[in-house]
């Protein structure tokens, strides 16, 4: 009997919170809500800091006022980057290591807790919370390096090479710099931080095999030729999706929504698709040996 009865209030308690946490963009602006302004932008963040957290981040920002962004998430990495603010009045960050440099723009908007904030992509969902921190309590801009102001000589060279004077010059090598080389671990790990939440990304041949990508936001995606063979997509909304080719070996889709997605020639050996979603989903040529296909949808 109190078995039942906690269970029940953990209930309500769920219900109560999910109520009270706004999805998206729009359900705030129904509510009468609108977000921060830009100049109500730049004076909260100018020379200040925020703690952002959401499903694949939890660490925080130093915004220097003249531009330049400096981060450390909770397991102690560090980047450094620039962010701005947009004419539609959406926050933009462009990190140096993380998301791959590209730049992400967010509308924020105040939450009910005083110094708290919410981001939305630029597609309306919900992305980070945020806290507003003042100062630089981290001390993140020691790590912001101001570059040198440059000094030039080619006047004095080529008085030099007019005079014949030129000790120097046999040791000038002209061969360029190898880039840097990161191990396939950094590039794996970044690759599944990027398609944890990708709607209509470019993913195409792309290696995510063994990936945690449990309720990964990948709509419209093209994910063509990628290997998910292991990775576990479980609820993940690939809804749109184009996954033709696809390798999904032993791959957890469980609850995965695949609606209207191409699975043409995709390899779904061994997988779980247990109460997935494949209604509309085009299945030409599509491999289902040796797959769990209980309560799926869509599917004949």
């Amino acid at each position: 009997m109190l078995h039942r009865l906690f269970l029940f209030q953990f209930i309500i308690l769920i219900l109560f919170l999910n109520s009270c946490t706004p999805g998206t963009q729009r359900q705030l602006v129904k509510e009468g809500q609108n977000p921060l302004s830009s100049e109500e932008l730049f004076v909260l963040i100018a020379d200040n800091s925020l703690h952002l957290e959401a499903f694949d981040f939890d660490g925080t920002f130093y915004f220097q006022k003249d531009g330049n962004l400096s981060g450390r998430d909770r397991l102690n990495n560090l980047d450094t980057g620039k962010w701005d603010i947009s004419t539609e009045g959406q926050l933009c960050l462009k990190l140096r290591i993380w998301y791959y440099g590209d730049t992400k723009c967010y509308s924020v908007f105040s939450d009910q807790k005083p110094d708290s904030f919410i981001f939305f992509t630029e597609n309306g969902a919900r992305y980070y919370s945020a806290e507003y921190l003042t100062g630089d309590p981290q001390n993140l801009a020691k790590q912001i390096h101001k570059p040198n102001k440059k000094k030039f000589i080619r006047d004095q060279l080529a008085q030099e090479v007019q005079d014949g004077d030129s000790p120097g010059s046999k040791n000038i090598s002209l061969t360029p710099a190898p880039p840097p080389s990161f191990s396939e671990n950094d590039k794996n790990l970044a690759m599944t931080r990027l398609a944890r939440n990708c709607p209509d990304c470019n993913l195409a041949g792309a290696d995510l095999k063994r990936a945690r990508l449990v309720e990964a936001n990948l709509m419209g995606a093209d994910l063509s030729e990628a290997d998910f063979s292991g990775a576990n997509l479980r609820r993940a909304n690939l809804t749109g999706a184009n996954l033709s080719g696809a390798k999904l070996i032993t791959t957890n889709l469980s609850g995965a929504i695949l609606v209207n997605s191409n699975l043409s020639n995709a390899d779904f050996t061994g997988s779980n698709l247990i109460k997935a979603n494949l209604t509309g989903a085009n299945l030409d040529g599509a491999t289902f040996t040796g797959a769990h296909l209980e309560s799926i949808e869509g599917y004949k």
